[in-house]
């Protein structure tokens, strides 16, 4: 029996830095105020008893945004539901860690999804931002921890008075030898070229998983190097210790053609590894 599996799929991470942000605007605070709102209010009616707020990778565009949309859902929030914990972003790293991801995956709402029960979150708001035309369009995502259930999603348009280059996607990075995360501005993904799999042959089926019956997707997310190498992979979904071996095994072997920044140069950047297991009928 012959399997297929699905090397790679990409999304796309965050890291919240300072040096490269908008400041917003105060035109935008009844705007942000009104999304805050909204989301408190849908929030209530779960009777949430632990929640976090994180900002997924939109907010390099304008972090001082997602900023305010933070600090006013926590205070109205306090006020709606009387009792409710926080988890801070420094708890989130620390999971992280001890998880074998990296600080700067706090950032993709997938990585959040899968961990933050482990803090004992049972809603979790994720924050974004996008570049719609001459506006920006500020969401929180609410999502039910315990169903991994996205309960609602509300928007709100931020107008964006400065003058930016949408020719080029930002690019960021936690240290100087770490791996880059980006944002698009406009129409400027024809300036960035993601990782593809030059050289990645298929895992090894284990004979155990094989007599089972196994067929299901494994996770990863790793760093996918200048040279073309995966590292740092941490594991984010998996239902058989067996085939997540393999799979692993298999990925650290793969070689692939590194991603390319707007200068022409390779780059390391981070990106969710997925392999599929599954016989052919």
């Amino acid at each position: 029996m012959r399997f297929h599996y699905k090397p790679c799929r990409f999304a796309i991470l965050a890291l919240i830095i300072s040096s490269v942000y908008l400041p917003a605007r105060g035109q935008n605070i009844p705007e942000t105020e009104s999304l805050a709102s909204r989301t408190t209010e849908r929030i209530a009616k779960s009777h949430p008893r632990h929640a976090f707020i994180g900002m997924n990778r939109g907010c390099i565009l304008d972090t001082q945004l997602c900023d305010n949309l933070d600090s006013t859902l926590r205070t109205l929030l306090g006020a709606a539901v009387p009792g409710i914990q926080f988890s801070s972003k420094e708890d989130v790293v620390s999971l992280l860690k001890n998880r074998g991801f990296l600080s700067i995956d706090a950032h993709l709402d997938s990585v959040l999804r899968a961990i933050v029960s482990d803090l004992g979150v049972d809603v979790l708001v994720i924050e974004d931002l996008i570049w719609k035309g001459t506006n920006y369009e500020l969401s929180s995502k609410i999502i039910d921890v315990s169903k991994d259930k996205e309960l609602d999603t509300f928007t709100a348009k931020i107008s964006r008075s400065a003058t930016d280059n949408v020719e080029k996607p930002v690019f960021f990075r936690e240290a100087e030898n770490g791996p880059f995360l980006f944002a698009f501005r406009g129409d400027s993904k024809h300036a960035f070229s993601y990782p593809t799999c030059d050289k990645c042959p298929d895992p090894k089926y284990p004979e155990e998983a094989r007599r089972k019956g196994l067929e299901g997707t494994i996770i990863f997310l790793g760093t996918v190097s200048e040279q073309g190498v995966a590292e740092q992979i941490g594991l984010l979904k998996s239902f058989d210790s067996g085939l997540t071996a393999s799979g692993l095994q298999a990925i650290q072997s793969w070689r692939f053609k590194p991603a390319i920044g707007p200068d022409g140069k390779p780059i390391a950047v981070r990106i969710p590894i997925v392999v599929t297991f599954r016989f052919a009928h």
